[in-house]
């Protein structure tokens, strides 16, 4: 019966994440970043402008 060796039987990528999933998941967290940003400041301008017209 010969040994296991996981160097022979598995490769670089084999049950671990891939550079694609390292990819997406950085551009994800860009966009993420981006539209949380946009809201941001769509709900100050909404705000700003209340504040304004109640004065």
């Amino acid at each position: 019966m010969e040994g296991f060796d996981p160097a022979i039987n598995y490769g670089p990528n084999d049950a671990g994440i891939s550079a694609i999933t390292i990819f997406l998941g950085i551009v994800g967290l860009i966009a993420i970043s981006w539209l949380f940003g946009k809201l941001y400041e769509q709900l100050a301008k909404l705000f700003e402008a209340n504040k304004n017209n109640e004065s």
